[in-house]
């Protein structure tokens, strides 16, 4: 297509400013809802996993065989066991990983009791792994034994103050233990779960309480780089029988069907908005034919070939697509862009995720993929939807055209 074609194309195209605008909007509208529906799914999803990796269970978990069916502590990972494991991640090539001890018991203030989740955590190590211990919303970390971090929730409902002593149960294999703390700080993960019915305290102070001296997993952080899976089917190999590794999504069935029929339904999404759109360019294009007939009919006489006719057709379908791509692109980018910032939906609605643990903000995702689909199916969708009105205008014999009203 040389450069007077393209214009012949152009000036064509805004003769008739409301129809080119209505083909403009259409797309438009097509590329804003592909662009926004793509990254708000991709991002509010990765919101989800991210939250639970980064925050809470690390890429992977290195646990028992057989803890998963009785999550008690003497079901858990020996101290030969842990350092077995220590020594495979180590081969591995993994350096960021985290013993922890959890057990269920209750947390006894001087205003009440509640059922916890008390998980002792190697005071080093995790912050290597989660973010969980630095998300202090008041007072501090924890920096040695005999201190306690409990959620921010927990806290009010139990009215428990900075500096003010909790006791922590836990049933021991003959009798119940307990040891007292003293709260240092107040944590907020924003994941539901955590938020109402956690507490931390060093690894060691747990193994006093539980009476267990090994760990009950050993989380594992990741770069996006490597594949979750291939690494903990690769762990499995190297410690054999007597382990249980398993990546997070494996841990998360329930999660990881929903990200896969996400991803698979954007596809059908996809291609009815294409449709949509493609139908409307047709149409639109279609009409333009019908309505230059004559115009078309005199381009044949004085020497434009039928082939050039079609192109130029084409090129009108294609250059109105461009157009809509770029404004409904733009929009729809710059409202991810705002999205990416973060959208609250309230710990409500968090909580109505159940087992998924919905954090409270969700993020969209800005990938510059989304451009590129996008403009693909606008480029397929305009020049399927032109075929049609080129190969008719292609057709048109100059006499009978230029008779036609």
């Amino acid at each position: 297509m040389n450069q007077s074609s393209l214009r012949m194309a152009w000036r064509g195209l805004w003769r008739h400013p409301r129809r080119t605008l209505l083909m403009v909007s259409m797309v438009a509208f097509a590329s804003l809802v592909i662009i926004l529906l793509w990254g708000t799914i991709d991002g509010f999803m990765a919101s989800m996993t991210d939250s639970q990796v980064s925050v809470d269970q690390g890429s992977l978990k290195v646990r028992a065989a057989g803890y998963a069916k009785d999550p008690a502590p003497e079901h858990g990972l020996t101290p030969d066991a842990l350092s077995q494991a220590a020594a495979a991640l180590e081969q591995a090539g993994i350096e960021r990983y985290a013993p922890r001890l959890s057990a269920y018991g209750m947390v006894k203030s001087a205003y009440g009791a509640t059922g916890v989740e008390i998980r002792g955590i190697d005071l080093v190590r995790e912050s290597t792994v989660t973010t969980l211990p630095k998300l202090v919303s008041q007072g501090r970390g924890l920096e040695k034994p005999g201190e306690v971090l409990l959620s921010a929730d927990l806290g009010k409902r139990l009215d428990v103050r900075l500096g003010e002593r909790v006791v922590l149960l836990v049933q021991g294999e003959k009798a119940p233990e307990s040891l007292a703390f003293s709260a240092v700080g107040f944590f907020t993960s924003g994941i539901p779960n955590l938020d109402k019915s956690a507490v931390l305290v060093p690894i060691d102070d747990a193994r006093r309480l539980t009476g267990w001296q090994g760990a009950t997993e050993i989380a594992v952080a990741l770069p996006r780089s490597r594949d979750a899976d291939k690494v903990a089917a690769k762990l499995g190999g190297l410690l054999g029988k007597g382990f249980d590794v398993q990546s997070f999504l494996s841990l998360n069935p329930l999660l990881g069907q929903m990200l896969k029929i996400a991803k698979v339904e954007m596809v059908p999404m996809m291609l009815i908005l294409a449709l949509l759109a493609g139908f409307g360019v047709a149409n639109t294009v279609l009409f333009s034919v019908l309505e230059r007939t004559r115009e078309f009919g005199v381009m044949i006489a004085v020497g434009m070939s039928p082939k050039r006719l079609a192109r130029m057709v084409e090129t009108e379908s294609l250059l109105a697509s461009a157009v809509g791509f770029l404004v409904g692109g733009a929009a729809g980018y710059l409202l991810l862009l705002v999205m990416s910032r973060g959208i609250s939906i309230g710990t409500q609605w968090a909580e109505m995720g159940g087992d998924f643990a919905m954090p409270t903000t969700l993020y969209a995702s800005t990938s510059g993929w989304y451009w590129l689909a996008s403009f693909s199916v606008v480029i397929v969708t305009g020049l399927v939807a032109a075929w049609y009105p080129a190969r008719r205008a292609a057709a048109l014999q100059p006499v009978e055209a230029i008779r036609e009203n």
